[in-house]
C-alpha cells in the first residue's frame, strides 16, 4: 500500500495506532472484566477507552492506505468521539459520588453519539464497491478525511463539534475534582492521594487530546502537520492512560472504590480498607476475597436474616463493626461479602433497606402525614438532608415524589 500523499512517517504512525489501540483495547477488558468492587465507573471508563481505541485502529487503516481492504471499516468509529468524552464525564463523577447506575437524565449525554451513527446509517450501509471507488477518490489529501462531509451537516461541521462537546466534558470533570476538593478536608484527600492523583491525570489526559484542533483554530498551521499531531497525541494519550493504570492495580481492577458520598463531607474508605479493619494486617483483604462460593452464600444468608428480623438499620450511626459484633462474622469478611454479593459499600447497604423500609410505612396514610424529618429519624437516618439523598439515589424519584403515588 502507499503512503498517504505528503504525509511523512505514514508508517511510523499506522504502528503508533495499532499499538496503542491494542494496549487500550487490554486494558478496556481488563477494566469490564476484572473489576469486582466498582463496576459501573471502570465499565464507563472501559468504553471510553474502547471508543479511542477502535477510532486508532481505523486511523492506523487510514494511514497506510489498508482502509482499501476493509472499506467498511471507513466512518465506523466516528461516532464513537460522541461516545467517549461523556463516558469519561460519568466515569469521574461515578467515582467522586460512590454511583452505581446511571441517573435517569444521563441517557441524554448519549444523544450527539445516537444522532451521528443515524446520520451516518445511509453511508455505513452502501457497498463495499462504492465505498472502495470513495475512498479512491477522497484518499488524495488528508483534507478529504478531516472534512467528514459523508453525513448531513456540512463539512468541517463535525471536527467543530467534536471539539466543543469533548472540551466541555473535560471542564465538567474539572469542575467535579475541583469541587470535591473544596468540599473535603486535607487528611481524606491525602489517604485517597493515589485516586485523586489518577482522576487528575486522567482529565489533563483528555484535555490535551483537544490540544491539536484549538491550534488549528489560532495558528496557520499546515494540515498534514497538524493531523501527525493529533494522531501522536491520541496514540500517546492510550499508552499513557494504559501504562498509568498498569501502575495502579487497586484503580485498574476496582480495589479502589469512590471516595466521596454526594452531599457530605464525609470521605468513605476505599474498598481495600473496608476489608481490612484497623488492627488487621492488609494480607487479610486477600483472604477475604478468597472467600468460597458456598462461605460468601452463607454469610449473604446471615446477614439478610440478620438485617430482616432484628432491623438494626432503625438505629442511628449503625456501623459495620456492630453489624459485624452481632452477626459474629470477621468484619472484613462482612465487608467482601457485601461489595463482591451486592456490589455497594457498606452505607449504600444499609440505607437500601432504611428506603425500602420507608416505603413500606409510607403506603400507610398515618406515615404520610410525618415531615420528611420524622420520616427520617424513624428510619435510623442522622437528619432530613441523608435521608432525601439516599431515597433519590436508590429510587430515582424524591421522597415527596414516592408520597404523592399514594396519596389520592
Amino acid at each position: 500500500m502507499n503512503q498517504l500523499p505528503s504525509m511523512p512517517f505514514a508508517d511510523w504512525l499506522a504502528l503508533l495506532m495499532f499499538l496503542s489501540a491494542f494496549v487500550g483495547i487490554l486494558v478496556s477488558i481488563a477494566l469490564a472484566a476484572y473489576n469486582r468492587t466498582h463496576r459501573h465507573a471502570n465499565r464507563l471508563l472501559s468504553l471510553s477507552l474502547l471508543s479511542f481505541s477502535l477510532y486508532a485502529i481505523v486511523s492506523g487503516l487510514l494511514i497506510n492506505h489498508a482502509i482499501l481492504l476493509v472499506p467498511h471499516a471507513f466512518r465506523s468509529t466516528s461516532s464513537l468521539q460522541y461516545l467517549a468524552p461523556p463516558c469519561a464525564y460519568l466515569y469521574v463523577r461515578s467515582v467522586l459520588y460512590r454511583e452505581n447506575k446511571l441517573r435517569p437524565y444521563d441517557w441524554l449525554h448519549f444523544i450527539p453519539f445516537a444522532l451521528h451513527t443515524l446520520e451516518l446509517m445511509p453511508f455505513l450501509l452502501q457497498s463495499s464497491a462504492y465505498k472502495l471507488h470513495y475512498l479512491q477518490g477522497l484518499l488524495t489529501g488528508i483534507q478529504g478525511v478531516i472534512k467528514l462531509e459523508e453525513g448531513i451537516l456540512p463539512a468541517y461541521y463535525h471536527p467543530v463539534l467534536k471539539f466543543l462537546l469533548g472540551s466541555g466534558y473535560v471542564g465538567l470533570q474539572g469542575r467535579l475534582i475541583w469541587q470535591f476538593s473544596l468540599r473535603v478536608h486535607r487528611s481524606a484527600m491525602e489517604s485517597e492521594s493515589m485516586l485523586l492523583g489518577w482522576l487528575k491525570t486522567f482529565t489533563l489526559l483528555n484535555g490535551l487530546l483537544y490540544l491539536p484542533v484549538l491550534l488549528s483554530m489560532f495558528l496557520p498551521v499546515n494540515p498534514d502537520w497538524l493531523a501527525i499531531f493529533a494522531l501522536f497525541t491520541l496514540g500517546g494519550y492510550l499508552l499513557l492512560c494504559a501504562t498509568l493504570l498498569f501502575f495502579r492495580p487497586q484503580v485498574l481492577y476496582g480495589l479502589v472504590a469512590a471516595p466521596f458520598t454526594k452531599g457530605t463531607d464525609r470521605v468513605e474508605q476505599p474498598v481495600i480498607d473496608n476489608v481490612v479493619p484497623e488492627g488487621i494486617p492488609r494480607e487479610e483483604a486477600a483472604k477475604a476475597y478468597s472467600l468460597s462460593p458456598e462461605k460468601k452464600r452463607e454469610y449473604q444468608q446471615t446477614l439478610e436474616a440478620y438485617m430482616e428480623q432484628s432491623q438494626p438499620f432503625l438505629r442511628k450511626s449503625y456501623s459495620i463493626k456492630d453489624l459485624a459484633a452481632e452477626t459474629a462474622i470477621p468484619q472484613h469478611h462482612v465487608s467482601a461479602v457485601i461489595n463482591q454479593m451486592y456490589q455497594l459499600n457498606f452505607n449504600d447497604f444499609i440505607n437500601r433497606y432504611r428506603v425500602e423500609f420507608v416505603k413500606e410505612k409510607l403506603k400507610q396514610p398515618e406515615w404520610r402525614q410525618l415531615t420528611l424529618e420524622g420520616i427520617a429519624l424513624a428510619a435510623g437516618f442522622t437528619n432530613r438532608t441523608t435521608f432525601f439523598r439516599a431515597f433519590t439515589k436508590l429510587t430515582g424519584i424524591t421522597p415527596s415524589e414516592f408520597i404523592a403515588q399514594y396519596t389520592p
